[in-house]
């Protein structure tokens, strides 16, 4: 189908009214960002072909009282993941690619390790590749502490010759993964990905409004401002960073839902829905709820196919309910926004109600205590508190013998107070720790020296047996872990050192976070 084809099978899309009640349903998700100074949200709901709302709250511009339209562009963070899967897909299907191809045949900087990472791998995140902003956090430099593009990305990526697992064994959400197929696309390709995207994706579809944030410092007129929220009071988090597929993409919520429709009538070619559609598998055969770039799960009995976004203070939410023909597009520029509650939201005002679930009154609590990833290592807490049940201080209800739910993660224990969570289709089991402390924080002091990495760690004696860690490679940036079980030490964040030993002495120290599991240092003094 030609260009002009294209443009005109998604043609904006009819209006329908929507009575009061739904108006002022909306409205109330919203209301928190109405006022004049504060950053704000934009929402458009589509359903059948038609155009059911299309509202904006807040201010796009703090500094110069910019009020937030329905044109606004805001940046769509990780919603933007689809848009380079689709452009992995395109290609794929163009004969260029596949997506059983060996990384290493478009990426040769990339370490060997002994099994292929596969170019679906990537789009499906069962890739095993750290998190490339996790382990530039573990040297200091966080995300968006600096400017960072795709080739630093990529050099980054090709010093870790360890991963998290082995590939196609489990699945770890890991921006390197789209950072590295949008690489693939411009060496394939031999354009820039930015230029593919528009060519193929974008202008065909009159997404008009889109485009990538290649250079950050770039003008775009009708950009909204990101603010984080601080205190009582907002201030500017803008992305500074130019690595993009990930998440970069600017766009407005009418070009989200040209998307989506494109999405629904299968516009790119007949079968390009259904490969966008299609979960990875990993290798034990256990089909996972991530797509390519797209999460595919059942919500209350109906099928979601749907993606969150959040890059510094911006947040997005992008969904479509095949069965029912409804999407909800949702952009934010405010870092306290939940987009993916305020989206559901949303689409709950058009769905039709379902039968609330029946509420399950558990007779007994399982054992609190510190559980252990078996696959990442890191601890889960799970506690107690006014006959309530805890998972790191998240409320988990139940809903059934032995289970307890919280969001999108469900916690089984067997007979023997076992633990399995049950998260994106995949069943990761946790063991007890030994909550017992062992050793002195000046047995662990001293300088650790990267194995992948070309920087150190100084680690220090803290108070209240607490450590200090300092990068070498950004003065004054120390951070404080506190003693959680044997030889482990958690930071603010969750990030957790676990020591290691030879014949009772401390010779190293794996760094561990949720994206990026066991980054080993050892001990040169």
């Amino acid at each position: 189908m030609g260009v002009s084809l294209i443009a005109m099978a998604i043609a904006a899309p009819a209006v329908a009214q929507v009575d009061g009640a739904q108006q002022r349903a909306v409205d109330a998700v919203f209301a928190r960002y109405a006022g004049k100074g504060v950053p704000g949200c934009a929402v458009a709901v589509e359903m059948n072909g038609l155009k059911l709302l299309d509202r904006a709250y807040g201010m796009a511009d703090l500094e110069n009282s910019i009020t937030a339209k329905t044109t606004t562009i805001y940046e769509a963070g990780s919603v933007s993941k689809q848009f380079t899967a689709a452009a992995i897909i395109l290609l794929a299907r163009d004969g260029k690619l596949s997506l059983d191809d060996d990384i290493r045949k478009y990426l040769p900087e990339m370490p060997d390790y002994g099994t292929p990472v596969t170019v679906g791998q990537l789009i499906h995140h069962t890739s095993g590749l750290r998190d490339w902003g996790s382990v530039a956090g573990m040297g200091g430099w966080p995300r968006n502490s600096r400017v960072a593009d795709n080739d630093d990305v990529l050099a980054l990526a090709a010093k870790q010759k360890g991963l998290n697992y082995a590939p196609g064994t489990h699945y770890t959400y890991s921006n390197t993964n789209f950072n590295l197929a949008a690489v693939i696309v411009a060496r394939v390709s031999g354009m820039s990905f930015a230029a593919f995207s528009e060519a193929r994706i974008l202008r065909p579809l009159g997404m008009t409004n889109s485009s990538w944030r290649e250079r950050y410092a770039r003008i775009v007129p009708g950009r909204a401002i990101a603010y984080a929220l601080e205190g009582t009071g907002y201030v500017i988090d803008q992305p500074i960073e130019d690595a993009h597929g990930n998440g970069g993409l600017l766009t407005t919520t009418a070009d989200l839902l040209r998307w989506n429709a494109a999405l629904s009538a299968d516009t790119l070619g007949q079968g390009f829905t259904a490969a966008m559609e299609k979960v990875g598998v990993l290798k034990s055969g256990v089909a996972i709820e991530y797509a390519a770039g797209l999460r595919v799960t059942q919500r209350d009995g109906r099928r979601e196919v749907a993606h969150s976004g959040s890059t510094g203070g911006y947040r997005a939410w992008l969904a479509r309910y095949p069965d029912q023909k409804l999407s909800v597009a949702l952009l934010c520029n405010a870092s306290d926004a939940n987009p993916v509650e305020a989206g559901r939201r949303v689409a709950d005002v058009f769905l039709p109600a379902t039968p609330a679930a029946r509420a399950y009154v558990a007779t007994k609590l399982p054992s609190p205590g510190i559980y252990l990833s078996e696959v990442t290592g890191l601890p889960l807490r799970i506690t107690v508190k006014d006959a309530k049940l805890l998972a790191d201080d998240v409320t988990i209800e139940p809903v059934g013998p032995g289970r307890w739910r919280a969001g999108d993660f469900t916690y089984v224990w067997d007979a023997n107070n076992e633990l399995t969570v049950e998260a994106i289709g995949e069943r990761l089991r946790y063991r007890r720790a030994d909550p017992t402390v062992v050793g002195e924080p000046r047995d662990y002091a001293g300088r650790y020296c990267g194995v992948d990495n070309d920087f150190c760690l100084a680690v220090g004696s803290g108070a209240s047996g607490a450590l200090t860690v300092a990068p070498t490679t950004r003065e004054g940036h120390t951070l404080s872990f506190k003693p959680v079980f044997a030889d482990a030490f958690e930071g603010a964040y969750g990030d957790v050192l676990r020591f290691t030993r030879e014949h009772g002495k401390v010779t190293g120290v794996r760094y561990l976070t949720g994206r990026a599991y066991g980054v080993a240092f050892n001990r040169i003094d």
